[in-house]
Parts: C-alpha cells; structure tokens; sequence
C-alpha cells in the first residue's frame, strides 16, 4: 500500500525519497559496507525484502552477483528501474521469503527490514532456511527493529528483537559488530529504534 501511494516512478534517483517510504535510505549501513571491504573479489550476495534495490545496486557495484527478493510489485518495479539507471545486472525474483530456495550459498545476506514484518510463526523457518542461504563463514547482516514504539497499546506493527534475543535467535553465528540508526515514524507509533548486526557464520 505504502509503495503504491508513494510516487516512486516519477522521482529520478538522485531526488530525496518520498516521505511515505519512512525506512528509505540512499546509503548503506555501515557495517555492510565493512562487509563488503573485507570481500574486494566480490562473491555472490542474497539480498531479502530488497524494496526498492538500493542496497542490492550497491552490492552490484561492488563486484557481487546479486539475487534481490521481496514480494511487493511495486517495490520490484522500482528496483529494476533503478538497476537499469546504475547499469547493473541483479536477478529479483518476487515472492516470500521464506519460500526462496537457493541452488548455491551467498557469501553475503542483507535483510534490511525484513525479518521484523514476518508471522511469529515464521521466523523459525527464516532462520532455518538461513543456514542453507549463508555459506559458511559468510556474512549475515541485519537491520530489525531494537524496541516497541512509545504507544504500547498498538495491537499490530512490526516485531522487534533486543540484542540478547537476536544473538540467541541466530546462534552459532558469532556477532561481529552492532551498531543502531533511528527512523523518524511520525505519532502515534513515534521514533523507531533499529539494531544493525554484522553476524558470520562459523566455518565448521
């Protein structure tokens, strides 16, 4: 609904975002391009609940084999278009997650606002299906919500983690770095506190 109210199709790249679209960023987290540095060769990179591909174009330019997922056509579209304005390749595929069988493990995984939207009874398969995405000693990084919203009383919104929750949720992969960003959602749900994990997966 968000991306079909947004006007992302008449707004060139280099313009601000609108602000419906309140998770955008034009640049990546930190800690993913850490990632990146420490892989000059490239590799193969899993980008999941892609949006609007910035990310994923920002792993193509940096010499990764990028396979985009997220299951809104709206997003996907503007994706491409903006792969098309960088001119670089990224194989987006529309779907749910969770769904997404890979036929060879990523050295990198994005989920970038993602794992915090899915069904409680989800998450489980998430992290299962993770461990056949991630290739070992790959880099898992992650930006979900940190705490609850300042309204308490909201029934619905996205789930969130604190930060001995998702070390437990993701173990034996070991923490590298975090690190945290705010989203400015306007009342009544307030400012968002996210929490940005670098995680590798061990290699035995």
């Amino acid at each position: 609904r968000l991306y079909r109210r947004a006007p992302v199709d008449e707004l060139p790249w280099h313009r601000e975002q609108p602000p419906e679209l309140l998770w955008h960023r034009e640049q990546p987290p930190e800690l993913l391009q850490r990632a990146i540095e420490e892989r000059p060769a490239g590799g193969r990179a899993l980008d999941l609940g892609c949006g609007e591909g910035v990310y994923s174009v920002h792993l193509a330019r940096a010499g990764f084999s990028v396979v985009a997922v997220d299951f809104v056509p709206a997003a996907l579209s503007a994706a491409r278009d903006r792969a098309d304005a960088a001119g670089v390749t990224i194989d987006f595929r529309q779907g749910d997650v969770t769904e997404f069988e890979a036929t060879e493990p990523f050295d990198i995984v994005l989920d970038s606002g993602c794992l915090h939207h899915l069904p409680k009874a989800r998450v489980q398969r998430y992290r299962s299906m993770l461990d056949g995405w991630l290739a070992p000693g790959g880099d898992y990084l992650l930006v979900h919500f940190a705490r609850r919203p300042r309204v308490g009383w909201i029934p619905k919104g996205p789930r969130h983690l604190t930060r001995e929750q998702a070390t437990t949720l993701f173990a034996p992969y070991a923490l590298r770095a975090y690190d945290e960003t705010t989203f400015d959602v306007p009342l009544p749900m307030g400012p968002m506190r996210a929490g940005i994990y670098w995680f590798t997966r061990p290699l035995a």
